[in-house]
């Protein structure tokens, strides 16, 4: 890939997405690592944010 079309992609990803980072214990990433399975980190931390919409809304 291009210097120019590197460039050009990382403009495109910075105004459009924001990245979240977070600090786990070992454990902790372990076991959400096996909880998401074959989910990407975006499938499964969207799918939690849905989960936990629906289930405060209801209540």
């Amino acid at each position: 890939m291009s210097k120019t079309s590197t460039e050009v992609k990382r403009r495109y990803n910075a105004k459009t997405y924001k990245r979240f980072y977070c600090d786990l214990r070992i454990e902790d990433f372990e076991r959400i690592e096996k909880m998401r399975g074959d989910l990407s980190r975006t499938a499964f931390l969207k799918m939690l944010i849905e989960h936990y919409e629906k289930t405060t809304t209801e209540s």
